[in-house]
């Protein structure tokens, strides 16, 4: 296979893994919380799918640039980690100090997430060179390597969906809201959306949902929890820039809100 070849197929193998990745991540939530409006960063679904394809493709295409597998391998997966942490930074929440701890506590486990990827796609690539070493591999025994790449790939989606208490959490907002936006006056909301100043005024239009990554920012009152306890912190922002937050503790019914 020509020098050109390899490349070419790197980041087409790239971009097969990355779009079946992309595409149950970023869909499995909406399949499990079917009309909450969850908040997609821009360019939205369909982009993000791309752009995660497209990022996948360019990691295949410098793990197969080389002619020496391991410097390839390497600079893909170190690539994978910087930009994919960085993008986390830039589309986080507004707790920025919280988001720096966390990437550096995962930023290692990203290069060895990213190091098998980098190493799987030079493999693969690597079974439709010929060799004068080996037996040329028929192609049936070929496309099975790909055929699980890609599976495996596609269930790692899997990981993005949000934990059980944090999708109960969010339908049982998303039923506040509506109910909240049905009233009239303050007496009329839901008790968890009382305290929320301006509710009936500027509740009006449509809406989606954050997630904070730390409910001790909100100030608010709230059950004592154990430590490592669960409690889900929904951001809500309308069209017109209203915005209010809510906690939820165990049991997840009743949360405690406030505006923003």
């Amino acid at each position: 296979m020509k020098t050109s070849a390899r490349r070419l197929a790197g980041f087409s193998l790239g971009f097969a893994l990355g779009l079946a990745h992309a595409t149950v991540s970023n869909l499995i939530n909406k399949i499990y919380l079917p009309g909450v409006p969850l908040y997609v960063p821009p360019p939205g679904t369909s982009g993000l799918i791309l752009l995660t394809a497209l990022f996948f493709g360019v990691l295949g295409l410098i793990a197969a640039w080389t002619d020496e597998v391991i410097s390839g391998v390497i600079l893909s997966a170190l690539i994978g980690s910087v930009v994919s942490s960085g993008w986390i930074m830039l589309t986080g929440t507004s707790d920025r100090a919280s988001t720096f701890v966390l990437l550096f506590l995962v930023f290692m486990p990203r290069i060895f997430f990213y190091l098998p990827l980098s190493l799987g796609v030079r493999w693969i690539v690597s079974t439709f060179e010929p060799s004068p070493y080996r037996a040329a591999m028929p192609l049936a025994r070929r496309v099975v390597p790909l055929a699980i790449a890609i599976l495996i790939a596609a269930s790692s989606g899997i990981f993005s969906l949000e934990n059980r208490e944090t999708r109960q959490s969010l339908a049982k907002m998303d039923e506040l809201v509506r109910l909240g936006m049905q009233a009239e006056s303050r007496g009329q909301l839901p008790k968890s959306l009382q305290p929320v100043e301006g509710f009936v005024s500027k509740a009006e239009g449509g809406y989606a949902f954050h997630l904070g990554s730390n409910p001790d920012v909100l100030p608010v009152q709230r059950p004592p929890v154990k430590l490592g306890t669960i409690e889900p912190f929904i951001i809500v922002v309308f069209e017109n820039g209203f915005r209010f937050g809510c906690v939820f503790s165990p049991p997840y019914e009743v949360p405690a809100c406030i505006d923003l």
